[in-house]
């Protein structure tokens, strides 16, 4: 029987284990602390396209989100808010950056507002996703917080409970049970809030301008998210809007006796170039032993890299987590089952060949 095990329940994760269990695997999810807790909670989960001049990372991402709205309306469509986005400029500087950037975006868009509007936009709800992806008759959760693996006889064991044949670590900004160098990766900060005000049904979309406004099902409306990278005490920052969220959207959106309902809060793990890691582990101490001339700048396939056995990775999804998830989720069951290739700029062997390069300085 083919089996694996997926550690992490956020996003990555939980989309993950569901991807491998509709192809015919037993999965066990294992967490340390709760389903879609960290950056998964705190994120504003927006589903919109990036208005920008052609890019491997724009094409990735809108590649990403048309399969993502497209998931969900088909698995999970009681959960998906499909009300559309308007993105507004900030400035008049903003406002001719993204007017030079018109020929270029390749979703349905029309002009509003001074803005873009793009109607096929929405907003997913992040707690109930990624317990309803684990719902899947073939996963199985456990709470556990991973302290070692091992692998013997084409068996990833983890704390001698738990073995499986594949083994995906999706654990976000938690540090991964086993030394990885090359995941070099920054921890950025948010909070997010669920509000009520005055004739908070007239919000019909999404609006996007520095933060987001989007009317949710259950008569609440999502107000985020954050973007914090210094050190700082997330809950108090949250109790006490020291990012001014709420300024921030009046300015666009004026709203009347406004209340906090609730407030999330978590960390998010992002690239330098902000593309998601997503693919094989590569094994560096034994790659550098026998290809120890990597280090100095030749070019050796990444088909001859040594790689942990049935060990994988998802993770560093960044601030668009519920976009890529889903995905990325799809590329790494087809590299399992299939062997079928995953785009250069996500696989953990690019990031390895980087890192490698640099040891030497």
């Amino acid at each position: 029987m083919k089996t694996c095990i997926v550690i992490g329940a956020g996003i990555a994760g939980a989309a993950t284990a569901f991807e491998l269990a509709e192809a015919g695997l037993d999965v066990l999810v294992l967490e340390s602390k709760e389903v879609c807790g960290g950056g998964s909670a705190a994120a504003g989960a927006f589903l919109s396209p990036k208005i920008s001049k052609p890019s491997a990372y724009k094409t990735y991402l809108n590649t990403a989100l048309a399969y993502s709205l497209a998931f969900y309306a088909k698995h999970f469509p009681s959960l998906l808010q499909k009300g559309g986005l308007l993105k507004l400029p900030l400035d008049d500087v903003d406002r001719k950056r993204l007017e030079s950037y018109e020929p270029y975006i390749d979703f349905p868009w029309e002009k509003r507002q001074n803005g873009y509007f793009f109607p096929d936009a929405g907003i997913i709800a992040p707690d109930r996703l990624c317990r309803a992806l684990l719902a899947h008759k073939r996963i199985k959760l456990r709470k556990h917080h991973t302290r070692t693996l091992t692998f013997q006889n084409d068996r990833w064991i983890v704390d001698n409970l738990y073995d499986a044949k594949y083994l995906v670590l999706a654990t976000g900004t938690d540090d991964e049970p086993l030394p990885l160098p090359y995941l070099r990766t920054k921890r950025i900060g948010g909070y997010r809030y669920d509000i009520r005000f005055d004739d908070d049904r007239q919000l019909s979309h999404n609006i996007h301008k520095e933060v987001s406004l989007s009317l949710f099902n259950e008569n609440r409306v999502i107000l985020g998210a954050t973007h914090i990278r210094e050190k700082i005490d997330l809950h108090e920052a949250a109790k006490g809007d020291r990012y001014c969220l709420v300024e921030r959207a009046q300015i666009f959106y004026p709203m009347q006796n406004l209340k906090i309902l609730r407030h999330y809060l978590g960390y998010r793990r992002f690239t330098f170039d902000y593309f998601p890691i997503v693919g094989e582990a590569v094994d560096a101490r034994a790659t550098l032993e026998v290809y120890p001339y990597i280090r100095t700048g030749a070019k050796v396939p990444h088909e001859k890299y040594r790689y942990f056995k049935g060990l994988y990775l998802h993770t560093a999804l960044g601030s668009r987590g519920f976009v890529f998830a889903p995905w990325n989720a799809r590329l790494l069951r087809s590299h399992i089952l299939k062997q079928k290739a995953i785009p250069h700029p996500l696989l953990p062997a690019t990031r390895f060949m980087k890192w490698a390069r640099q040891q030497s300085r």
